[in-house]
């Protein structure tokens, strides 16, 4: 253990129980763990809220050009989400997660107060300088947070380890429901530098909450000698045939679809939300940006509907509703999803009056297909990846995002230069779409085993990676191989 701090023996309760401190433990988990689950919230809230506006920020302030702030705000989720690699591997190999953790929490916390002075300074170079620390910041803490609080439970006490992922998901949501809701409504009041302080005040305010536990936590160290990440990842692509690259080339075949689907799905804090401010919208009562907060709202709904009644309905009626299926349905919803979104916009380009709460069914489809495809992906990244390599195979799934959110950069930065209507653009994302989709029924043919058995997408570990974003659900896709056994293997499905 590092720096003399051992890990308390596991204490298997229920209710309320004391640690090895003395301390009482509310529903059974750590006082330290509750300290996380706050401040993953307030991160959370500080991650989406600057997202929520910084498009229309790029537009109004900036003077962006539609298509160009559009490039601007993928690049800048693509590097949020490439940069969990590095994060991982300074936490995996150099630092340990607790280090990781205040180094490029602190990082992310200049980038947001520097993008605060660029707002009220109306500095390009400025949010440039912000964004890039942004980036580099919220996707380093990434892979460390979640798995952090998991390491103050220990490996022996699964009841209270599900617990944790449960409080961690529902800390996840709240933050950004809250968000989507309240940064909008500063931005209209007293404009963007202070709506862009409101983040940074709260994730400074959570950095401190978790530095001032600092005496309190387990801290696990850095894995001896690392895991072997680049020297398998070197096999897999020179085509080695040994158990470890077998296996990650096999999850990377897979992997390589999902990234027009996070071209897709990442739209909605970007070309959506332009989209919605050229809507009527009760005369100003409703703000672009607050349509979003349907989606983390709508998952928590939908979650437990699919789990519950959905699934077994279909199953009843002698419908298939495996890992492939899933996946493929959901890349043909999302496909759906942007045929709705592109004749949206074409009553919009033809002059006529619509209403901002016609975007609720794109949102609603683009909702149905992230439960279908991105639940399902994280569970085949989980459950086929070497055992060894989990940690960083869910880096690697993460990488996805980015490169989708770089192929989309690509394509409204080249739509804009070429003067491409977006109606047409948002046509040609669902075409990709549903080529992709067709794509897919012949890989997961060799990947997958279509027994008709499912996995369920209700549970806490599942959930958790729903973020983001995202979700990022995005920053607890990581948590596979600290998942402390929470994570299980029945029958080639995830339980």
């Amino acid at each position: 253990m590092r720096r003399g701090v051992t890990r308390p023996r596991p204490i298997r309760a229920t209710g309320v129980a004391a640690d090895s401190r003395g301390k009482k433990r509310a529903m059974g988990l750590p006082p330290t763990v509750w300290r996380i689950v706050a401040v993953e919230g307030l991160e959370r809230f500080a991650y989406y809220g600057f997202r929520a506006i910084l498009t229309l920020y790029l537009i109004r302030v900036l003077g962006m050009a539609e298509s160009e702030a559009v490039a601007c705000f993928s690049f800048t989720s693509a590097l949020a989400y490439s940069s969990p690699l590095g994060g991982a591997w300074l936490s995996d190999e150099k630092w340990g997660r607790f280090a990781t953790i205040c180094s490029l929490g602190s990082v992310y916390a200049v980038g947001l107060w520097l993008l605060v002075g660029a707002a009220a300074t109306a500095s390009a170079a400025g949010t440039a300088a912000a964004l890039l620390l942004v980036g580099l910041g919220t996707g380093g803490i990434k892979p460390c947070v979640s798995s952090f609080g998991a390491d103050q439970i220990g490996l022996g006490d699964a009841d209270a380890t599900r617990r944790y992922f449960a409080l961690f998901y529902a800390s996840i949501n709240v933050g950004s429901t809250v968000s989507f809701l309240v940064t909008p409504a500063v931005r209209a009041f007293f404009g963007y530098a202070a709506a862009f302080a409101l983040p940074a005040a709260l994730l400074a305010a959570g950095l401190a909450v978790f530095v001032s536990g600092k005496n309190r936590y387990v801290r696990l160290p850095p894995k001896p000698g690392g895991a072997g990440v680049v020297g398998a990842l070197r096999r897999a692509f020179a085509g080695g045939d040994d158990a470890e690259a077998a296996g990650l080339r096999s999850v990377g075949e897979v992997l390589a679809l999902l990234p027009i689907f996070w071209m897709l799905y990442d739209q909605q804090g970007s070309v959506w939300v332009v989209q919605a401010a050229e809507m009527e919208n009760f005369g100003g009562k409703l703000q672009p940006e607050q349509l979003g907060v349907a989606n983390p709202v709508l998952i928590l709904l939908l979650l437990p509907l699919f789990e519950k009644s959905i699934y077994p309905a279909l199953e009843r009626k002698g419908f298939s509703t495996s890992a492939p299926r899933r996946m493929c349905a959901g890349m043909v919803v999302a496909s759906v999803a942007f045929f709705v979104a592109a004749a949206v916009d074409l009553r919009l380009a033809e002059g006529r009056r619509v209403n901002i709460l016609w975007q609720l069914p794109q949102i609603f489809l683009i909702t149905v297909a992230e439960i279908l495809v991105s639940v399902t992906g994280l569970e085949y990244s989980y459950t086929r990846a070497p055992e060894s390599l989990r940690a960083s195979v869910s880096a690697l799934y993460l990488l996805t995002t980015a490169v989708g959110d770089v192929l989309a950069g690509v394509l409204f930065a080249a739509a804009g230069r070429l003067g491409i209507a977006r109606p047409l653009v948002l046509f040609a994302c669902a075409a990709a779409m549903l080529a992709t989709a067709f794509a897919f029924t012949r890989v997961a043919r060799a990947h997958f085993v279509d027994d008709g058995r499912r996995s369920p997408v209700g549970s806490p570990a599942t959930m958790v990676a729903l973020e983001e974003d995202d979700v990022e659900l995005q920053s607890s896709r990581t948590i596979g191989e600290e998942g402390g056994g929470l994570l299980k293997e029945e029958g080639g499905d995830l339980v």
